[in-house]
């Protein structure tokens, strides 16, 4: 890390209230009304709506006096989830800046690539993190003995900054993220439409869940918040799906969580009494595997784009008899346009492929013309001119006016709740000296579908190994392919291009053996590795195999990013170690984790 001198602005002279309208005139209301109410709770800490009010206006403060009236007002959040993230979001926005969520435990080459999108950086202490550019300043996060609040002064309020609230960046199709515009507008009124939707109310406890740089947690947050209910924030393996969040859950007495299907399949089946509320998102909902919860607790399908605001449609009632589960209903304030091939509407019943318009719809991509073009064009549609946004998604509309999904129109992939585009993953394999193509795609495994990547090196100097700490290097651990094929080549279009199809048809892709190219250090080859009876049985519980080798690949033999996650947290937490989520991605080996394991002389309790 570097140590150039942080931005430490004075905060005398300024103050700071809500811009009507908008989520922040609900939530300073609250603080009034509810001071000494707690707004967010961990296991660290219980704050009020009058001290985390307080603590966003010293954000307020340092943001506004940092950036001295300039233009450039995109501030990145640099902080982990908990009381001091919403204070910094809902600080920046007091200041009339624009929030740029990320994520902490992507990887640093990733983080570079969002502080792209950003002016400043919002960071827990005055070291500049080495993902952040050196001519870019940061705001360390001000704390209550250090920076007093300001009593007087010019007022500054979110619509001062514009109309946009946030910068969330989804994957990117051209090989970098796509930062997508948010308007205060869209926000507020999903906020409000979701809040009457689902009867939230001040008793309720809501979990926030999602990492802190998708548009869920934007939902979560402000859903607690402009009602006054109670926001709870699990951390370390708490946030793991698995018995460790269900016992946060019960020890929090969570009303109101949002999980996708994947997540809420790794739920053991426990009794949850003060639950009333599951949102389920991000991926098809099977109604049928999920009996268990839809028979003892509200379960609600939501659906919607990062370039629609959160959600756009929910079927909030979800049976076992729903086969499939439907999409549901627009939102008051949003529509949809199931579209063929020329732009028309197809005929009910019919899939087509669904375009979203009205309030909600972002503003673009920063930076991005020609994408924002493609993606937001304006269409005529029954004889009116309609901004919407094509989504890539094919959908038809069942008799009782509900969609139903019908996959995917481009190459786009959902797995395990998280959209992902094969070309970002391309783009960072073909970076990789030696390798010349590469396609990436779903491959099904075990009953569920899988991203695989397969690559062409006809040097033959490129391994597995290597290519996957290249990867784990660049891109978050959920675009980390579970399965890497080498080949010599790759099928091509007739326009020289991977063939997918072809690609996907192969029956028993063939391994290129190959030396480790220079500078990469070679895994283990021993046939054999001791790892602890307990490693051992966590490792065959992730995976539902053995690890019968030093080299054998967590991903390949069944594991997922979700079940990584697990026996990280769970070999951490019992021997007292720090094992990064990237460095095992890159290695995940038997070999590896005995080294880490002999890095401590603990044994597990």
């Amino acid at each position: 890390m570097s140590t150039s001198p942080a931005v430490v602005p004075s905060c005398a002279g300024a103050s700071f209230g809500p811009a009507a309208g908008s989520v922040l005139s609900r939530i300073a209301g609250q603080a009034q009304a509810r001071a000494h109410v707690c707004a967010v709770r961990s296991s660290e800490e219980r704050v009020t709506y009058g001290e985390l009010w307080e603590r966003a206006g010293r954000v307020a403060a340092v943001v506004s006096a940092a950036a001295g009236g300039r233009e450039k007002r995109r501030v990145a959040i640099g902080l982990a989830p908990g009381a001091d993230w919403v204070g910094c979001l809902l600080g920046i926005w007091r200041a009339g800046a624009v929030a740029v969520p990320v994520n902490l435990d992507h990887p640093p080459a990733r983080l570079r690539l969002l502080a792209g999108s950003a002016d400043w950086l919002v960071h827990a202490s005055q070291a500049i993190p080495d993902w952040w550019p050196a001519s870019k300043p940061i705001v360390p996060f001000p704390r209550a003995e250090t920076e007093p609040l300001p009593k007087s002064g010019p007022a500054l309020t979110a619509a001062a900054g514009g109309r946009t609230a946030c910068i969330l960046h989804t994957s990117g199709s051209t090989g970098a993220p796509k930062p997508v515009l948010l308007p205060h507008s869209g926000l507020a009124h999903r906020i409000t439409a979701f809040a009457g939707l689902y009867k939230i109310r001040a008793e309720d406890r809501i979990a926030q869940l999602a990492a802190g740089s998708v548009d869920v947690v934007l939902w979560e947050t402000l859903l607690a918040l402009t009602v006054g209910a109670t926001l709870c924030v699990p951390h370390g393996r708490q946030r793991v799906p698995g018995i460790g969040l269900v016992r946060w859950l019960a020890a929090e007495q969570v009303t109101v969580a949002t999980l996708t299907p994947t997540m809420l399949a790794a739920l053991p089946e426990v009794t949850l009494p003060e639950l009333r509320l599951l949102v389920v998102g991000g991926e098809a909902l099977d109604p049928a595997r999920f009996a268990y919860w839809i028979g003892r607790h509200q379960v609600a399908n939501a659906y919607g784009p990062t370039e629609a605001t959160i959600a756009t449609h929910v079927a909030p009632h979800i049976t076992a008899d729903d086969q499939p589960a439907p999409l549901g209903r627009p939102v008051p304030g949003v529509e949809d346009f199931l579209l063929d091939e020329h732009d028309q509407p197809v005929p009910d019943g019919q899939p087509g492929h669904l375009h979203l318009a009205g309030v909600g719809l972002a503003d673009g991509y920063a930076g991005l013309p020609d994408r924002t073009a493609h993606a937001f064009p304006t269409l005529t549609i029954g004889g009116r001119a309609v901004r919407v946004y094509r989504t890539g998604d094919r959908a038809r509309r069942r008799p009782d006016g509900q969609l139903v999904y019908e996959g995917r129109i481009d190459r786009q992939l959902n797995l395990g709740g998280v959209r992902l585009e094969p070309e970002e993953v391309e783009a960072a394999a073909l970076i990789l000296d030696g390798v010349t193509a590469a396609a990436a795609l779903a491959e099904p495994a075990g009953g569920r579908d899988v991203l695989a990547l397969h690559v062409a090196v006809p040097s033959g100097r490129v391994t597995e190994a290597a290519l996957r700490a290249h990867l784990a290097g660049l891109l978050p651990s959920t675009a980390v392919p579970a399965r890497i094929h080498l080949h010599p080549s790759l099928p091509l279009t007739g326009y020289g291009k991977p063939d997918v199809h072809a690609i996907a048809a192969l029956a028993s892709p063939g391994a290129v053996p190959a030396a480790e190219p220079d500078g990469i250090a070679p895994v283990s080859t021993s046939p054999t590795v001791v790892l602890p009876d307990t490693v051992r049985q966590w490792w065959r519980e992730a995976t539902g195999a053995e690890p019968t080798s030093a080299t054998t690949d967590f991903f390949s033999c069944g594991g997922d990013s979700l079940a990584c996650v697990e026996l990280l947290h769970r070999i951490n937490e019992t021997f007292g170690l720090e094992i990064p989520l990237a460095d095992f991605t890159a290695q995940p080996t038997p070999a590896f984790l005995a080294r880490a394991l002999a890095s401590t002389t603990r044994e597990p309790s």
